[in-house]
Parts: structure tokens; C-alpha cells; sequence
């Protein structure tokens, strides 16, 4: 049966665990599918879109980049001989001119002397300039010379209307401009300056008539650059350029356009980058999500499996309902938000779940939440036209839960001020040094507005956890307030019965309850939850409590007289397993339960053993030792103690502090020395100041007495009592 019970006991935790995952993506799915924007170009934007994500502009990157290549200034190189080549063209069309003209006159000479022979009448005919020109092209062909082409039939036709020295005029004032210019680097973008500068300068020279034009357009053709691009040096200058632009991005948190504005070619572009548009849907939101809580669900398992296997279900059940309600607030919050409105989310009670986390379960669980909501908001305020949910906003939130562990793992409203310190206190200052890092303006609301709403949000979640704790103890804790003040109370059915049918059980009961409160209080035990299993712990004695010392009458003779000592032994043995099943039956808290088996642990039952020692020396110590467990806990250690000296000490017939201190010191060391505490988490300096606390206790109930004054009979004077009932000596 127990078997089975384990193996269902942890068949449960992975149950929940998927429960709790599989409610949480049916909870948020719906927010991160990918859903396009139903948006159009010339049309007016029904709601504000604010970039979620800072993206690369992939397209106007490369625009940017090409531009940039273009505008790079080319790199030239200087070619001093050029000046060289381009005078000795000049040069050259000279003498080909020159020797055109020459070689037809020669001819024309020729042609005339020829004539005169046959008629003395023969007039001699000069070369015509479209005669020298067909000759010029006829014995320079094109081929042969480009530079020659360059110039018009008409620019020959005047050239060689010149005479000599027009013509060697013209050429020595090109060829001295030119080579003036041509002194100096001349770029490509700068040889119409020297055009210019050229042109001016042939003004000045002594040229008449179209000698001044074929002097323009001869240095026209000879000025060329002498600063030759370097084309290798160029693209590496235009790879620079380009490598030096700034990616084009679309930053988080942008306004890609406004309520009511129109939306453009520009505004669509960028919505289309974002993934936002029909065309460009993305589903890595979705993807994300489900990689987050296959995450959450291995972080999950693994913390459940390094806690104990009977709260493993107990701890994934409050893990899963705290988070769940938790992302029930965020989408509350996400309902009443507005795209690129106010920080709503600020208001979320965040501390809420760590701190009852810490409280009821450990650091580790706690922090595990802490981390897990802070990324749950992520998607739960997840928002494809605007930010809801902000960077700085995680910050507060994962601050906070990791501030939430820092309290000791106690009842919340035990460490209500410690709790406030870390949650509040710290929390709170660090977030407005954070604002101040920032460089919040604090002389406007919205800087006051949101430091409002952080001190709003943790304080919602510190009374939230504070209010929250004594509701969850009493499904979660043995020792909740509510239900330890109702066992506590006198009606409750066992201790009416108590009260009833065994008085010196419950009178006894309620004095160990007294001493065992007091001694854990010492040692900083649950003092509650001790004093009221005290009450319980003796209710077995129901069954029999006639057979017990402290209900019998004066007077009664004990029932034990008649029986064998094991018969007794076995009587009083009972006592614990009566009370065990009692207890059980009326589904005590399990605390109450442990305490009713372990007060008397194994300890023996020496009045018995003695007797039944002394007629038969073969009895065995073991048939009178208690069936225990032994105590285990730091409670259970104290009322082990405290029961067997509270009772003790009342039977004396003349106790005295010295008497007291010397019979608790001695049981102490007695249940030390018998093993008894070997199981409990309990230190001998602890067990020292439940001693101390014993001892005042017992002290301060069985030796103070009030002495009453009686009247001498004899003499009519008043005097003191020189003995107590019990014969001890009382001083006032």
C-alpha cells in the first residue's frame, strides 16, 4: 500500500508540471502568433505602431553603402610626362601642317612651271585650303593620328589660310599656355579651369583674327589631366567609404507612424522590415515562446526533483497556481494598457509570488519564479505595434524577486519588518538610483508617475504576500494560525473530553504546553505550533485515565497494583498509539500527530522495568522501552523533556531550585546520553537554553508559594505557616 502510494505520489508532480505548462501556452499563445497588420499605403493609421525590435534595414543599408562608394573622391596619379606628349602633338600637327602646305606649294610650283613652257600666258594658282586639306588627310590618315582628328574641316580651312608666321604665331602661343598649364597637376574635374585660365591667357597674346578662335580650340584639345585615375586605390577608398557607413536600423521603440497620420512608402517599408505586413510574416515569436517554456518546464523538474518526494506535488501545485495567477494579472494589466501609453506594467505585484514561494517552499524555487515571470511578461506584454513591456521594467521585476529570497524561510508575518526592509526598502532604492543612472528628470510627473508605480507595485505585492500567507497555511503548514487557534480552542471536542474524563491529563498537558512554548521560543522554534500539539500530545490517555497517576482521586488505589508489570507497561505504552490513532481519525495537522509518537521516544519505562527486574532477572530492558520513533524535530526534542520533567517535578514532595535545576539538568544529560535526540536537529548549547527556560519555568510553578497568615489561638497574633501541605519551608 505504501508502495503504491509513492509510486502515485510521484506520478502526480509531472502530472501537474504538464497541467500547469499546458494552461500557461493555452493562456499567452494567442499573443505571439504571428498576425499581420491590415495596413495599406495612402491610408490613415487606425492606432500608433511603435517598433518591438531593433532590425537591420537590409535594403536601405545597401543603398546607403552604395551611395556613399559613389560619392568617394577618385584617386589620381600625377604623370609628369604628359605635358611632354600633349606639346609635342602640338608639335607634330605644326610640322604636318607646315609640311602639307609646302609639299602642295611645291607642286602647284611645278604644275606652273609646266604651263609657262607650253603658253607664256599661264598663270600660276596657289593651293586652295580645301585642296591643302584633302592632301593633309590624305598623308595623315586617322589612324595614324588621333590627335590630328579632333579638329574640324573648318579649323584646317582657317589654319591654312595663315601665312608662316601666323601659323608658327598661333602654335608658339598654344605650346607656351600649354605648357604653362600643364606646369601644374591638373585633375579631370579641373581641366576646365585650365581650359579657362587657357583661353584667358591666349586673350592676351599678340593673335588677330581667327588665329585668337584656332588658338582656343587648339589648347582645348591639348589640355588634358595629368592626374590618371589609380583605379585599384580608388575601389579600395570606395570599399572604405562604404564599410564606414552605419547599418540602417529600425530601433525599438521607434514611431514608425502616428495615430491618424498617413501611412506612406517610407512608413510601409518599415513595417514590412519589421515582419508586420502580410507579405513579410514571421513566426519566431511563436517559436520563442515554446522554446521558453520547454525551459521553464526542465527548470521546473529539476527543482522539484531536489526537493523532498512528499511535497514534490505540494510545491509544483503552488508553483503553477502562484504563476498562473500572476499571469492572469499581467494579462488584466495587458487589457487596460495602450500601445506607447504609460507603463502599466509596473503595477504588477511581482513580489507577491517569490516571497509566499521563499515562505513555503525555499530559495530556490523562489528564485526559479523570479526569473520565469519576468520572462512570462515578455510575452504576455508581447505587442507588434508598440512597447508595453520594457527593458527597464524586467529590471525591476528581476530585482525584486531576487530581493524576495533574501528573507529567512519564516512565516511572512513573522518577519513582516525584515521582509519590508529588502521588498520596499532596498528594492525601492535601487530602483531610484537607477532612475537617477537614467537621468530621470524628477522636476516632471512622468518620472514621479513611474516611480510611483513601481512603490504601488511592490507594496501590492508585499500585502498581497502578507495577506496571502495565513490562507495558504492552512492547506499548506501544519501550523496555521487559523487552524492552531481553533485546536487551540477549549471547546474543541478531545480537549472537552480531556477536561471531562481525564482533568489532571489536561491540566498537565497545559503546563507542558506552557514550558515546551517557552523553551522553543528561546531557541527560535515554531512556539505555536508547540504549544498546542502539547495539548494533544497525552489524549491516548482517553482510552484509560484512571490508570494514569495524575487522574486518579485521593485516595484511589492505582488499578496497577493488581496487574503484572508488563501488563501495566503495556497499558501505559498504549497511551501513544491510542493517542496516535485519535489523532489521525480526526485528521489532525500531521505535526500533532508526530509529537503524540515521539514524545516519550524510546525511552525506558523504569518504574515498570525495576519491579519486573528485581522478580525476574532476565527481563529485558528493551520490553520497556517506548516503541518511539525517537524525536525529529527541534519541538519534539523540547516536549520530550519538558513532559517528563513537568511531571516529575509535580510529584515531589518538596521541590526547591536547587532540587529542580539538579533533576532537569540530570534528565538532559540522561536523554543525551540515551541517544534520544540523535535524530532531532537540535544542538547541545540549544538543548541548554531549553534547560535554563525549564528550570525558570518549573521554578517559578512548584516553589513560589504565597504563605497566608493564620491567627494564634493562644495570644490573638498572627503567624506564619512553617509548613506547606508538601512540608517545604515557604519564606514571603
Amino acid at each position: 500500500m505504501a508502495t503504491f502510494r509513492q509510486h502515485l505520489q510521484r506520478a502526480v508532480a509531472p502530472v501537474v508540471v504538464a497541467a500547469f505548462i499546458s494552461v500557461s501556452f493555452l493562456a499567452l499563445f494567442w499573443i505571439v502568433l504571428p498576425r499581420p497588420l491590415n495596413v495599406k499605403v495612402n491610408t490613415v493609421a487606425d492606432q500608433t505602431i511603435i517598433a518591438t525590435q531593433t532590425v537591420q534595414d537590409q535594403e536601405k543599408t545597401k543603398e546607403a553603402r552604395t551611395a556613399a562608394a559613389k560619392a568617394a573622391e577618385p584617386v589620381y596619379t600625377y604623370d609628369s610626362t604628359i605635358s611632354g606628349k600633349q606639346l609635342d602633338k602640338l608639335s607634330a600637327l605644326q610640322k604636318a601642317v607646315s609640311a602639307t602646305q609646302t609639299e602642295a606649294e611645291s607642286d602647284a610650283q611645278k604644275d606652273f612651271a609646266a604651263a609657262q613652257k607650253k603658253n607664256d600666258q599661264a598663270v600660276y594658282t596657289a593651293p586652295t585650303a580645301s585642296a591643302l586639306l584633302k592632301a593633309f588627310k590624305t598623308a595623315y590618315p586617322k589612324a595614324d593620328n588621333p590627335f590630328f582628328y579632333q579638329f574640324s574641316d573648318r579649323f584646317y580651312r582657317q589654319l591654312f589660310a595663315l601665312d608662316k608666321d601666323g601659323q608658327t604665331a598661333l602654335f608658339s602661343a598654344v605650346s607656351r599656355t600649354v605648357s604653362a598649364q600643364m606646369s601644374a597637376k591638373i585633375a579631370p574635374s579641373q581641366v576646365d579651369d585650365s581650359r579657362r585660365a587657357a583661353r584667358l591667357a591666349l586673350d592676351d597674346a599678340e593673335l588677330v583674327g581667327d588665329s585668337v578662335q584656332l588658338a582656343h580650340e587648339l589648347s582645348n584639345a591639348a589640355l588634358v589631366p595629368n592626374e590618371l585615375l589609380d583605379a585599384a586605390q580608388t575601389k579600395a577608398r570606395q570599399a572604405e567609404a562604404s564599410a564606414a557607413v552605419t547599418p540602417v536600423s529600425i530601433m525599438q521603440g521607434q514611431v514608425i507612424v502616428q495615430e491618424g497620420h498617413m501611412i506612406d512608402a517610407t512608413a510601409m517599408h518599415q513595417l514590412a522590415v519589421l515582419g508586420l505586413t502580410k507579405k513579410n510574416q514571421r513566426g519566431g515569436s511563436l517559436v520563442a515562446f515554446i522554446l521558453f517554456l520547454i525551459i521553464e518546464t526542465v527548470a521546473l523538474v529539476v527543482v522539484l526533483g531536489q526537493c523532498e518526494r512528499n511535497v514534490r506535488t505540494k510545491n509544483a501545485v503552488l508553483y503553477g497556481a502562484l504563476m498562473l495567477i500572476m499571469t492572469g494579472l499581467m494579462l488584466a494589466i495587458r487589457f487596460v494598457a495602450t500601445t506607447g501609453g504609460i507603463n502599466l506594467a509596473l503595477l504588477l505585484p511581482v513580489a507577491m509570488v517569490p516571497l509566499l514561494l521563499r515562505s513555503f517552499v525555499g530559495r530556490r524555487m523562489a528564485l526559479l519564479a523570479a526569473l520565469m515571470q519576468t520572462f512570462t511578461a515578455y510575452f504576455a506584454f508581447y505587442s507588434t505595434t508598440g512597447t508595453i513591456f520594457t527593458g527597464g521594467t524586467a529590471v525591476v521585476y528581476l530585482a525584486t524577486g531576487i530581493l524576495c529570497v533574501m528573507i529567512p524561510k519564516k512565516r511572512l508575518n513573522d518577519v513582516a519588518a525584515r521582509t519590508a526592509f529588502w521588498v520596499l526598502g532596498v528594492d525601492l532604492s535601487l530602483n531610484l538610483a537607477l532612475l537617477l543612472l537614467q537621468g530621470a528628470d524628477f522636476t516632471t510627473w512622468s518620472t514621479w508617475r513611474a516611480f510611483l508605480f513601481v512603490l504601488a507595485g511592490q507594496l501590492l505585492g508585499y500585502l498581497l504576500a502578507l495577506g496571502a500567507t495565513p490562507y495558504l497555511e492552512l492547506v499548506w503548514r501544519d501550523d496555521a494560525v487559523f487552524k492552531l487557534n481553533r485546536l487551540s480552542n477549549p471547546n474543541d471536542p478531545l480537549l472537552r473530553r480531556l477536561l471531562e474524563e481525564a482533568p489532571g491529563t489536561y491540566h498537565h498537558s497545559m503546563m507542558v504546553a506552557n514550558l515546551s512554548a517557552n523553551a522553543v521560543a528561546r531557541i527560535g522554534g515554531r512556539q505555536m505550533l508547540t504549544r498546542v500539539a502539547c495539548y494533544y500530545h497525552d489524549v491516548g490517555k482517553l482510552t484509560r485515565p484512571l490508570y494514569f497517576t495524575e487522574n486518579m482521586p485521593a485516595g484511589f488505589k492505582t488499578p496497577h497494583a493488581d496487574l503484572s508489570p508488563e501488563e501495566s507497561a503495556k497499558i501505559i505504552f498504549a497511551h501513544v498509539s491510542d493517542g496516535v490513532a485519535m489523532l489521525k481519525k480526526r485528521n489532525m495537522p500531521q505535526f500533532i500527530v508526530d509529537v503524540c509518537a515521539q514524545h516519550h521516544g524510546t525511552t525506558l519505562m523504569k518504574y515498570f522495568y525495576i519491579e519486573a527486574k528485581n522478580a525476574d532477572p532476565n527481563t529485558k530492558e528493551s520490553d520497556y522501552r517506548y516503541p518511539g520513533p525517537k524525536p525529529q524535530t527541534l519541538e519534539a526534542a523540547v516536549i520530550n523533556i519538558a513532559d517528563t520533567c513537568e511531571a516529575a517535578v509535580r510529584s515531589m514532595k518538596h521541590p526547591t531550585p536547587a532540587g529542580i535545576r539538579q533533576f532537569v539538568h540530570n534528565i538532559t544529560n540522561e536523554r543525551i546520553t540515551d541517544g534520544q535526540f540523535d535524530e532531532a536537529p537540535i544542538t547541545v548549547a540549544q538543548l541548554r537554553a531549553v534547560e535554563q527556560s525549564l528550570i525558570d519555568g518549573l521554578a517559578s510553578t512548584f516553589y513560589n508559594r504565597i504563605e497566608y497568615p493564620k491567627l494564634n489561638e493562644a495570644d490573638g497574633e498572627t503567624q506564619t505557616d512553617k509548613e506547606n501541605e508538601d512540608g517545604s519551608r515557604t519564606d514571603r
